[in-house]
């Protein structure tokens, strides 16, 4: 097999299966998605194929992660025959484990034994090859037992080759176990394979993919064919994020039967085995989109890589996916384990006979060896549960489950959880709500159950309804709301409406107690937010960041990593505010915190709008989009649109802001239950003015006036705004009446803003020596900050008074300051980590800028670094 660039590993590989001197038998490939482990792993298949090695194992599928010993199913279903060659006690242990034969649960390592004792008679009729692919889907007791034979393969004839996901900080290597890191590919071996899929790009193209894939080989393959387009290749998501975003438009561009058909598939594992349901055609369209790709599985087809099918499953909706698992749940009638797990995640309301049947499933599972599987499935019975008194004796077994699984943390907390139950069972629909909204952003299904439980949950019913902005659900909120005895939720309510006032806000944190829950600080925090307060309670805000390591509150760890960003952005501390995003967010990924992370992503879009980083906001829009369409978040939606819009303003594309904006509030309107429409008037009415719309622009500024009050930076964004659409004579002192606001330049993106509009404005009034004073001070602000694209339009309008702009410190290539420094120290040699401790950033952060910063110099490897830095100037000023 010609594979570009994997010498060094084909030859290892090659080693491994030929069992040469020396060598370690096994061999476990792991790297990022993408980078080529599965075509390794075909190749090594394929080479021990030629030489006459049978071939067992498998794949991992994340549908079968729960499911106890499903790996070992796939390891044996081709040489079960073999099973009648063993000793009596091995082949009973097997088949019990299997559920070929009831008995007692066998001890872990008499299935290790047992699996070894078969897998050596299979070997004494010929050399085998183990190999799995997606080891890390594979369900965890039958990775204890893969690991086991991995350490013993050497007195029989048997190799073993595994192909795996990164791995983690946490990860422990086990001695004897060859792991084999699988990285990009290198500059030449890039442009060959690129030229190899490829041939014929322009040389602008061709240097652009080279340099957005940076070695991933599946990135060459398939960035040049993104719906974007090769000359608009977006450059500031992850790499994952963008490959993915590329399937998921391929996905919505098939008919919504055959999507529905890709789905059931992907959420049984990969295999197509639900083909029957589409025809040749369905499945050479499918096949030419390269969704799809023919091999040796029974069905003859594979999802084409595991992004597909994450691609396939988040371009769902919630409904659409529990339909999904509904019909699979038909499908496994006969096989209750798989069955389980479908019901499990079709279900939203509770119910007792769905609740019974994943009980009696997670009882089997368990007596199968698999307690700390049975756990979870046990805790998901308590949810669906309706009666206190059985949801408390669910959640009692499987505490005892988690004691035997050595989850001891997890035990107690379900005790704890079981004796809450008995006492307030509504207390478990607004937690079940809450893990709806939180986890997957259904906010259908969180409406539904709260609605079904009148009085409960009532702090989640207006988180859900600020979320959706649908005024008639905050009309029914409303009615309930104004029932309620619980001050917090009354005040939560009227400030996203938009009639709180800070008053109240600070009586309610001036009552908080030391030790409030850390849910009270996150929503009452929330409320700060929507009335410029945040920076008076930025310790409230540490508290709950910190709280992450201390009660493990990670969800209002999350939310306090999205206001420490919202924060730190207003205040021009755009370095820390990225810092704090991606922390969250990093926090989010791993929690499976959905809304949170989207939250964030809006975040780090924001930075990047601002900073005129147009591709980088345009993709974070475009996967948040992606993914709150279908759950009618129509808050993200609207957040999307104001990076969007923020980031063509910073261009000076007027129209498209306009567009943005308009989609948010339409000119003249100001919807109360749309909760960012009182923070876009400035930048509505400017767009507005901009393109020619000035009856509009009145309009939109008429309607503000009633906002001026609410918060100090509202009354900023409202001055500004009649600034824009009164006449010049008279709008000169009604800019400088809202600069002379006081404190206003706690916010210096906006206080900077409404400086280069006076400026501008004055200039035009041929007064230069009046402008130039407010330029620079603008052009000032807007490099302190790292707002490069308005840094250059102030500067051209200093110029254009006549005043020499003399270049500044990486000016000549747009880095920011702290862009500069990175940029620096790595030239010098130091890795992302060195840089991270030198300049107290993680090495994510540091990634992120160096992802900027090669496209800003033109070159694509930190080889280039060196020269290319030579032209930036030392110390010059302005």
């Amino acid at each position: 097999m010609d594979i570009v660039g994997r010498a060094r590993e084909l030859a290892v590989l090659r080693q491994a299966v030929d069992r040469a001197p020396g060598v370690l038998p096994n061999v476990v490939l792991h790297g990022d998605p993408g980078v080529g482990k599965s075509v390794l792993l075909d190749a090594a298949i394929a080479y021990a194929r030629e030489k006459g090695v049978r071939v067992l194992g498998g794949t991992g599928f994340e549908s079968e992660a729960q499911l106890t010993f499903a790996g070992l199913h796939q390891l044996f279903a081709p040489v079960m025959e073999y099973l009648d060659r063993v000793e009596p006690f091995h082949q009973d242990v097997l088949r019990r484990v299997m559920g070929l034969a009831a008995g007692p649960t066998p001890d872990r390592l008499a299935i290790s034994v047992a699996s070894l004792a078969v897998l050596a008679k299979v070997a004494e009729d010929g050399p085998v090859l183990i190999a799995v692919e997606d080891a890390h889907w594979v369900d965890v007791p039958t990775r204890e037992v893969m690991m086991f034979i991995l350490l013993r393969l050497r007195p029989y004839d048997l190799r073993a080759v595994f192909a795996r996901r990164p791995l983690t900080a946490r990860e422990r290597v086990t001695p004897g176990i060859n792991m084999l890191e699988i990285g990009p590919l290198d500059g030449d071996a890039s442009g060959r394979l690129l030229d190899l899929l490829h041939p014929g790009l322009p040389g602008s193209v061709r240097a652009r993919v080279l340099a957005e894939a940076a070695g991933n080989p599946l990135a060459l393959t398939e960035l040049p064919q993104t719906s974007v387009g090769v000359e608009m290749l977006p450059s500031g998501a992850p790499l994952r994020t963008r490959l993915e975003t590329g399937f998921a438009d391929r996905v919505l561009s098939l008919p919504p039967e055959i999507r529905t058909t890709l789905l059931v598939t992907a959420l049984d594992g990969d295999r197509l085995e639900h083909q029957a349901e589409l025809s040749p055609h369905d499945l050479l369209e499918v096949e030419r989109l390269s969704l799809i790709t023919r091999d040796s599985t029974p069905s003859g087809m594979r999802f084409r890589h595991p992004l597909v099918r994450s691609a396939i499953i988040n371009t769902a909706s919630p409904e659409e996916t529990r339909r999904a698992h509904a019909a699979l749940a038909d499908q496994y009638k006969a096989d209750p384990e798989r069955r389980m797990w479908h019901l499990a995640a079709a279900t939203v309301e509770p119910d007792e006979e769905v609740a019974a049947e994943i009980e009696k499933a997670a009882r089997e599972v368990s007596v199968r060896g698999g307690s700390g599987l049975a756990v979870k499935a046990m805790q998901r019975a308590a949810a669906l549960t309706p009666r206190p008194e059985a949801k408390a004796r669910r959640l009692e077994h499987a505490a005892e489950l988690a004691g035997e699984s050595g989850q001891f943390d997890l035990a107690q907390e379900l005790l704890d959880e079981a004796r809450r139950h008995l006492d307030d069972p509504a207390r478990a629909v607004a937690t079940r709500a809450q893990i709806l909204m939180l986890r997957d952003g259904d906010l259908d299904a969180a409406r539904r159950l709260l609605r079904g439980a009148p009085g409960a949950g009532l702090m989640a019913r207006v988180m859900a309804a600020s979320y959706a902005q649908d005024p008639e659900e905050w009309a029914e909120v409303t009615g309930v709301v104004a029932g309620c005895d619980d001050e917090h939720v009354r005040l939560l309510h009227d400030v996203f409406l938009g009639s709180g006032t800070a008053a109240r806000v600070r009586t309610a944190f001036d009552a908080l107690p030391g030790d409030a829950p850390p849910g009270r600080v996150a929503a009452l925090c929330r409320a700060a937010t929507w009335l410029d307060l945040l920076p008076d309670y930025r310790t409230r805000i540490r508290a709950l960041i910190d709280g992450e390591a201390g009660h493990g509150a990670v969800t209002h760890a999350a939310s306090g990593y999205w206001l420490a960003a919202h924060d730190h952005f207003l205040a021009g501390q755009w370095e820390a505010a990225e810092t704090c995003a991606n922390a969250g967010l990093d926090l989010c990924v791993r929690h499976d915190l959905e809304l949170l992370a989207h939250d964030l992503r809006c975040s780090l879009g924001w930075i990047a709008a601002a900073r005129g980083d147009a591709d980088s906001a345009r993709e974070y829009s475009r996967t948040v989009e992606q993914w709150a369409a279908p759950r009618g978040s129509a808050l993200h939606l609207s957040l999307s649109a104001r990076n969007q819009a923020v980031a063509a303003m910073a261009h000076g594309d007027y129209e498209t802001a306009y567009e943005h904006w308009t989609s948010i509030s339409p000119a003249g309107v100001i919807a109360p239950h749309v909760a960012y429409a009182r923070w876009a008037v400035s930048e509505l009415v400017e767009s507005a003015v901009r393109t020619g719309r000035i009856t509009e622009a009145r309009a939109h500024a008429a309607a503000a006036e009633s906002l001026a009050g609410r918060a100090p930076r509202l009354r900023l964004h409202v001055m500004a705004a009649r600034a824009m659409v009164a006449p010049d004579d008279e709008a000169v002192p009604l800019y400088r009446a809202a600069l002379a606001l006081p404190r206003t330049e706690r916010w210096p993106f906006d206080h900077a803003r409404v400086r280069l509009a006076l400026g501008e404005l004055q200039r035009r009034r041929l007064r230069p020596g009046e402008a130039r004073p407010e330029l620079r001070r603008a052009a000032d602000l807007f490099a302190a900050i790292g707002a490069t694209a308005w840094r250059q339009r102030a500067e051209q309008e200093l110029r254009a008074t006549g005043v020499a702009v003399t270049q500044r410190p990486g000016a000549v290539h747009g880095l920011t300051a702290q862009q500069l420094e990175v940029a620096r120290l790595a030239a010098s040699g130091l890795s992302n980590k060195e840089i991270g401790e030198r300049l107290f950033l993680s090495s994510r952060t540091v990634s992120a800028h160096l992802y900027r910063i090669f496209p800003k110099l033109g070159i694509t490897s930190r080889a280039a670094l060196r020269d290319a830095l030579e032209g930036a100037a030392p110390d010059a000023v302005i």
